[in-house]
């Protein structure tokens, strides 16, 4: 296949401020595609992963990770095809994943990419959500960090979105336990009741903080919102409970961060609250793939894509809508034309 002589990719332009990203962000340009060195290999990409935690590589901040440079292409998980190959692990055809970014073509080291392996029943595009990070971070959150047990109450919020999906089925796998999942909408709600969760919150209701009060005391608190939700739940912990902090998407994009006021019932009720990072447990995932697959074809875990096009054209939008809590599940953007729509 010819290649073009340019490489599209949409780059940071200025670093955003408090509140949430606009248009002015970013940047579309077109820089030279560059031949593979040995021992690499040229991927045209087909879907990108969008993420919370994109918004937080903007911020130039200690992190896990180096926050996206002025003019860097903006970091993001892709799935692609190998179009050129100067390396033995692949050849010209085979779909892998990784670390993409932005941008139409992506040249590299082979050993950076990882290759599809979809297992029965599974779908290629579920290297980006059920058994990639996404996965990975509710496996890892609900089970190492929460230290999940039958019987215990379980309460996930931004139980609709890409994490909160899995880590709701996650609990609902294990027996006795009883769910409270929290999100931002009627569809929502009723997408989680069919999933099999007795109790389900709209926090945008009038009478959520009560309802949530009537839900019942808290073992296990996963935790994808921040704010003040984090305060509300922990009003309402058990002894040793759990609370795994996972993400704070309510805090991200405001002007205006809420200061969290509760943390003294830690101490009184014994509880810890952990921060954990997915990368962090990667030559373990072979462990959590295994597990969610196996859920999948038991029939306990049923995952959805909120796939929007448009490829680079559809980038900053897609990042947007997530933020406005349009996605049910995983916010996907496909560059195949015409491509658009919940996956489930």
């Amino acid at each position: 296949m010819s290649l073009p002589a340019m490489n599209k990719r949409v780059v940071l332009a200025k670093r955003p401020d408090r509140g949430p990203i606009t248009p002015a962000t970013f940047k579309k340009d077109a820089a030279p595609l560059r031949q593979p060195a040995e021992g690499e290999v040229v991927v045209k990409i087909e879907l990108l992963s969008i993420d919370p935690a994109m918004r937080m590589w903007l911020v130039d901040t200690p992190s896990y990770i180096p926050p996206v440079q002025i003019g860097e292409v903006m970091r993001a998980g892709g799935l692609g095809r190998v179009v050129q190959s100067r390396s033995d692990l692949y050849k010209a055809g085979d779909l892998v994943h990784g670390l993409l970014g932005w941008q139409e073509y992506w040249v590299g080291p082979a050993s950076a990419l990882e290759p599809r392996h979809t297992p029965e029943g599974m779908e290629d595009i579920d290297h980006l959500g059920l058994l990639g990070v996404s996965g990975m971070t509710a496996y890892f959150g609900m089970l190492d960090v929460g230290r999940l047990k039958d019987g215990e109450t379980v309460c996930i919020s931004g139980a609709a979105g890409s994490v909160g999906l899995i880590a709701t089925q996650i609990a609902l796998a294990h027996k006795r336990c009883k769910v409270i999942a929290i999100a931002g909408s009627q569809d929502k709600v009723d997408e989680l009741k069919a999933l099999g969760c007795k109790t389900v919150l709209n926090y945008k209701e009038d009478g959520f903080a009560r309802n949530l009060r009537k839900a019942g005391r808290i073992d296990v608190y996963f935790d994808n919102v921040g704010g003040q939700m984090l305060d509300l739940v922990l009003a309402q912990i058990n002894p040793y409970a759990r609370v795994v902090m996972c993400g704070a998407i309510s805090q991200y994009n405001t002007a205006k961060p809420y200061g969290v006021r509760l943390t003294p019932q830690l101490i009184s009720m014994k509880a810890r609250m952990e921060g954990f990072i997915a990368f962090d447990y990667e030559k373990r995932y072979p462990e959590g793939r295994a597990y969610l697959a196996d859920l999948a074809k038991k029939g306990q875990i049923k995952y959805a894509y909120y796939v929007t096009g448009g490829g680079l054209d559809g980038c900053v939008k897609a990042l947007q809508d997530m933020f406005d809590g349009k996605n049910y599940g995983k916010t996907v953007v496909s560059f195949k034309e015409g491509e658009r729509g919940t996956k489930l």
